[in-house]
């Protein structure tokens, strides 16, 4: 059986439900990592139980926990960042530069409409007419 890989953003929510069907103890292990950006790059690390609540609400130590109650539960939780385990205790290791390209800067024609390059020529046309009528 091919288990997937769960990447969670550092402060992306997570929840797992399941049914369960009788109170006890159960391991639930989730394979992946928690991915952080920074100035200088992505970082990932590995899930540890820390950075999840628990069936009962509180913030795991072990993979293992009692589940007390049955029927369609959130056994395991994460909420925008929370709980916050701090940055030294992950084991984050570094996985993309961030390259910074020059901003390229294009500037846009000048695009007269139609009708008012006709209306500007009209003028300028007109203007001249008048000039050269009074000369005369």
């Amino acid at each position: 059986m091919k288990m997937s890989v769960l990447m969670l953003d550092k402060d992306q929510s997570f929840a797992m439900q399941a049914n369960v069907i009788s109170p006890g103890y159960q391991s639930i292990v989730l394979r992946g990592y928690i991915t952080e950006r920074r100035p200088d790059g992505t970082y990932v690390a590995p899930l540890l139980p820390q950075l999840f609540f628990g069936a009962d609400g509180s913030q795991l130590t072990t993979w293992r926990q009692y589940i007390s109650g049955t029927g369609a539960q959130t056994i395991l939780s994460r909420s925008a960042g929370s709980p916050m385990v701090p940055r030294e205790e992950l084991f984050w290791k570094k996985i993309s530069d961030f390259k910074r390209e020059p901003a390229k800067v294009e500037v846009a024609p000048l695009e007269i409409p139609l009708q008012l390059t006709k209306a500007i020529l009209a003028f300028i046309g007109g203007t001249v007419l008048i000039i050269l009528s009074r000369r005369r």
